[in-house]
């Protein structure tokens, strides 16, 4: 099915910036900005070159608290809502003697989760009809230690031209407990160094005339595979089972509630 972005070009008013500002780990939670490196404001990353890529603005920086998690548990991350289309990724880092340390810049990160173009809606869409929430579950066949855990939402609004796609990216600290030894992740890759600009997931020039969402595969690689025959897969959650209808419907009320406060795209 094609489906170009212009209809969410009419609800630009209403789109805004977007941080993560929560995460549960099986439906429990550290508090609100707790054990997460938070930007200094919720501006994107359009540079796929620099260092920010990795956790976003002065992501390198790490907090007090890492917060204990198992392979296999639940997760739930929560985003400020958006109108922009685009897919959300997860990635891990690590592991490391110590996340509040580790600056996350480089090689070493794999992609444990993906949502793209599913059923009709957007990953935003989903988040936007679930009050920002999204949920996955962290693979089995992790070794144990410190990661970080990356929740990267992109923005494809801008897509049609080169460094426009928005990058929304925070970062958590987690102590994971798993069952797999070193290096049983794979494939890795850097960031920054992964993206190119110009990568047709990125730079998608005819993103509001003919571009077929459907075909859509998000930036980062494949999700990797952990452990002997054990795989992370993306996650099965409710909120990626909610249904394009009420999606529209959510995202029209959203619309009007704040089309004359929310910030310009």
């Amino acid at each position: 099915m094609l489906r170009s972005l212009v209809g969410f070009s009419l609800v630009a008013a209403a789109s805004a910036h977007q941080n993560l500002h929560q995460f549960w780990v099986n439906d429990v939670s550290p508090g609100y900005q707790v054990a997460l490196r938070m930007p200094p404001s919720n501006s994107p990353v359009t540079d796929v070159t620099s260092d920010d890529m990795a956790c976003n603005v002065d992501g390198s920086t790490g907090v007090d608290t890492t917060y204990a998690a198992s392979e296999g548990d639940k997760i739930t991350v929560q985003w400020d809502v958006s109108t922009h289309p685009g897919p959300i990724t997860h990635f891990l880092f690590g592991p490391v003697d110590d996340a509040s340390k580790a600056t996350g810049i480089g090689a070493g990160w794999f992609k444990i989760d993906e949502l793209d173009y599913t059923n009709g809606t957007w990953a935003n869409e989903v988040l936007l009809n679930n009050g920002g929430n999204y949920t996955f579950t962290l693979p089995t066949g992790l070794e144990s230690g410190d990661y970080l855990l990356r929740s990267e939402m992109l923005a494809l609004h801008g897509a049609q031209t080169v460094g426009g796609a928005q990058f929304y990216i925070g970062c958590a600290q987690l102590t994971i407990t798993g069952t797999g030894s070193a290096g049983s992740c794979s494939p890795t890759i850097s960031l920054p160094g992964a993206y190119s600009a110009e990568d047709d997931n990125i730079y998608i020039p005819d993103v509001y005339s003919g571009f077929d969402p459907t075909t859509y595969v998000a930036p980062g690689g494949a999700i990797a595979v952990c452990g002997a025959g054990s795989g992370s897969t993306p996650a099965t959650s409710s909120s990626a089972a909610l249904s394009a209808t009420s999606v529209a419907a959510s995202a029209t009320a959203a619309v009007s509630a704040v089309a004359d406060t929310s910030s310009s795209a």
